[in-house]
């Protein structure tokens, strides 16, 4: 580590408000390095540019992979408040290996103390090791490659007469019931070699780590009693709001957590958290309905552990080869045009969201999915891809779909994480809006067919690609409707998205775009999400401006709206998308 110290030295030595820099090695003569900086300080300035240009001059051997500027909750202190650096180093491994896992939000300080923790005990049917899931491995590495547990749930009132033993007992029952709130990871020699491991192909390959659920054990139901004169629904807002932040440690929590507000000794709201890989908005929906019904049967379908046997039988990895077949046909469509030519626009905080809020594309979807007797879904699928093309100059566009895999009987009432993003490759050129709609229905269907599979078999197929074809295969698009779903999580939550500049209309039209938050911690290339938003559709986009401007974006989301428009007007006009080569 003495190089590692001579990078700390330097940087502590030329920026006086950072507080703390430490050098984690990762690689050979490579490291990461972890900064706190001051109170006063601006947490979003470019602190990786800077520093890694103070140790380029220090002419240290040492390279760094990645500067990150970290909370407070990333450096581990002994009982007497001293920094522990060696177990800091080791909570970043654990990060990188995607055991240890920060949240969202800005918490709540100071944090709210509960007045009570009421431990509670649970006991399941089912218990042991397995490989996991494809549907959790899907999960695990968009957790990863987001860096954060991807929060679910929020905060909603409590029925009149709800008593804390009612909360601990719904508490156990979930618990109870359900292999996935029994589940913690476990890793298999994943810091053997801690500095020369290499987590890139630990995350891909799954190989290191399994699911370990228990056959009992017991949790903590933490209990909040607002004072006097106090809004109890702000208290528990803040109880939320710590909840979601606080990290994850995958190996030794459970994956609920849950707190009671009172109010003069009433129960007033319930606080529900917990972290996404747990169970998807298919999972969650089943749950909720079981739980208001306290059901008593045993539970349908295949369960985690069953899921990841038959993967890995015979029938599971004969699927798993029609699945890549459909996948390779799929990429040779789409090596045969144009890569999609996006500007892109890199940025400080290069990671952007943004949201458009538009009465009139609910409406424009509602009629074509009337006059084409076809599934929402399928004319909202259309419209992204005619915008993207327009906007990147191509005639195809790569569409890696949410699919939330319920279809599948074995899965349909599971509470567990199934969903996947699928592949969808749809090809536009020269087309009528009524064919594209016709190409992106029949494409979505097979999509829909071939999105239960090892995602790490298809990232290691999208590299075989940019081997082969002396490129990647363009800005994959990751698309998620929402909208028109059964509701998954009935909770309220502070964090909604709000925009955080004035909204932005264009000519006469009642739809509103506006920038929702901007921050350096990743997310994907580029994502687009479709949810219901009061009469209207919400179309959010989240992207790396490394991979797309900030104005290309915007004008993406306006996009979908135009084509929906358009397609309604007249199906049988020019989608304007030009055909870039034939087959």
């Amino acid at each position: 580590m003495a190089e590692g110290t001579a990078v700390e030295s330097a940087v502590l030595a030329a920026f006086p408000d950072i507080a703390v820099c430490i050098a984690v090695p990762i690689r050979g003569e490579r490291c990461d390095l972890l900064l706190t900086l001051r109170a006063d300080a601006d947490p979003n300035a470019a602190w990786d540019e800077v520093v890694r240009a103070v140790v380029s001059a220090a002419e240290v051997r040492v390279v760094t992979d990645e500067v990150r500027v970290v909370a407070d909750e990333w450096l581990v202190r002994d009982f007497g408040g001293r920094l522990d650096v060696e177990a800091t180093r080791q909570r970043h491994r654990d990060f990188l290996a995607g055991a240890w896992l920060p949240g969202l939000g800005p918490g709540s300080r100071p944090e709210p103390l509960p007045s009570q923790r009421i431990r509670v005990t649970f006991a399941g049917a089912e218990s042991g090791r397995a490989a996991l899931t494809w549907g959790q491995r899907d999960i695990w590495a968009t957790m990863i490659r987001q860096r954060n547990w991807l929060p679910q749930g929020g905060r909603r009132p409590l029925a009149p007469g709800t008593r804390v033993e009612d909360v601990a007992a719904e508490l156990a029952y979930l618990h109870s019931r359900y292999q996935s709130m029994r589940t913690r990871l476990v890793f298999d020699g994943v810091h053997d070699d801690p500095v020369h491991d290499d987590p890139v192909h630990y995350h891909a390959s799954g190989s290191k780590v399994r699911q370990s659920v228990a056959s009992a054990g017991a949790t903590f139901l933490d209990v909040y009693d607002t004072p006097p004169g106090q809004d109890p629904d702000a208290l528990a807002a803040r109880v939320e709001a710590v909840y979601r932040r606080r990290p994850y440690d995958l190996r030794s929590e459970w994956p609920v957590r849950m707190a009671v507000v009172r109010s003069g000794g009433v129960c007033r709201h319930l606080v529900v958290l917990m972290h996404h890989l747990a169970l998807d908005a298919g999972g969650a929906a089943v749950m909720i309905r079981e739980v208001a019904a306290r059901e008593g049967r045993e539970p349908t379908g295949m369960q985690p552990l069953e899921q990841a046997r038959w993967q890995a039988s015979e029938a599971g990895l004969r699927h798993q080869d029609r699945t890549l077949r459909y996948f390779a046909k799929s990429l040779d469509r789409l090596a045969a045009g144009p890569p999609p030519a996006l500007r892109p626009g890199p940025d400080r905080l290069r990671h952007w969201s943004g949201r458009l809020v538009s009465p009139a594309l609910a409406d424009a979807v509602a009629t074509i999915a009337a006059r084409r007797a076809v599934d929402e879904s399928a004319v909202l699928t259309a419209v992204t891809a005619i915008a993207f093309t327009r906007l990147a100059d191509t005639d195809r566009v790569l569409i890696r779909p949410r699919v939330g895999n319920r279809f599948r009987s074995a899965l349909a009432d599971v509470v567990c994480f199934a969903a996947q993003s699928g592949l969808l490759v749809l090809e536009l050129g020269d087309t009528t809006f009524d064919e594209a709609l016709d190409r992106a229905r029949g494409a979505s269907m097979a999509a829909v067919k071939n999105a239960y599979f090892a995602p790490e078999a298809l990232t290691a197929m999208l590299d075989r690609f940019a081997a082969d074809h002396g490129r990647g295969p363009g800005v994959e698009m990751f698309f998620n409707d929402r909208h028109a779903t059964e509701s998954g999580v009935d909770y309220t939550t502070t964090t909604a998205p709000r925009p955080r500049e004035p909204r932005r209309t264009r000519g006469g039209s009642t739809s509103t775009f506006g920038w929702l938050d901007r921050r350096p911690d990743q997310a994907e290339p580029l994502s687009v999400t479709i949810d219901d938003a009061d009469g209207a559709l919400a179309v959010s986009v989240h992207f790396d401006t490394y991979a797309i401007a900030s104005e290309v974006a915007e004008e993406l989301a306006w996009g979908v709206e135009q084509a929906a428009l358009e397609a309604a007007a007249d199906g049988s006009a020019s989608t304007g998308v030009q055909l870039r080569s034939g087959f």
